[in-house]
């Protein structure tokens, strides 16, 4: 399964008639998407999320409770934009007080503030209930001008095991270098194959079916 995450940017949206309005047009536009796919059996199946810009708990409170955002009304996709203003463990509250679980988008692709380090900061969020979700693009260098020492910080979150869910982050035929299997090649180079099969098929299959482990969740 594809799922689509479309960009939600909260701040840009400035009442809740405007989010409708903005989930509406994803959902025309992903209906038009699944209509031209169905009944390919060379196309995997669809799903609709987003990709919700929160750089605030104010902006997380907005869409939390929503029951028409995220995917399989639980998990929300977040970015926190990637120049940081604090530690965002607010945002993460924000949405697992509202019953949902977040996943945090491209965590090793941030600046952080001087005096938050990185890992610790990512092993904090993991420690609050989210999941941290790298780009596939990450592990091979593809952001090194965009977002300089991307790829080193994706290969130690590998090493301390802070890489939950691998994923595409493709915006368009724009950008290339950031194909999974080109992903899976270089991890299994690198020896990493287990990480590969839980973060690229076992993880990202239980948060479609919405049936991860209660242990992986806060309580």
């Amino acid at each position: 399964m594809v799922v689509t995450t479309p960009h939600l940017l909260i701040p840009h949206l400035e009442s809740d008639v405007a989010i409708s309005r903005e989930l509406d047009f994803h959902r025309r536009a992903f209906d038009r998407l699944a209509e031209a796919a169905a009944g390919r059996e060379d196309l995997p199946a669809l799903a609709l999320g987003q990709e919700i810009y929160a750089p605030d708990a104010s902006a997380a409170r907005r869409v939390a409770r929503r029951t028409d955002v995220g995917l399989n009304g639980r998990f929300l996709l977040v970015e926190f934009g990637f120049e940081l203003q604090g530690s965002h463990t607010d945002v993460i509250r924000e949405v697992l007080d509202a019953g949902r679980q977040i996943v945090i988008a491209h965590p090793e692709r941030y600046r952080f503030l001087p005096g938050h380090d990185p890992l610790e900061l990512m092993r904090r969020w993991q420690e609050l209930g989210a999941l941290l979700q790298v780009n596939v693009g990450s592990l091979n260098g593809h952001y090194r001008n965009s977002s300089p020492g991307s790829d080193e910080l994706a290969w130690q979150m590998v090493g301390m095991g802070l890489v939950d869910v691998l994923a595409s982050d493709h915006h368009g035929p724009r950008r290339t270098g950031v194909s999974p299997r080109e992903a899976l090649e270089t991890l299994i180079a690198r020896g990493e194959l287990a990480l590969a099969t839980r973060a690229m098929v076992e993880t990202p299959g239980l948060i479609v079916r919405s049936d991860l482990v209660a242990s992986r969740l806060p309580g």
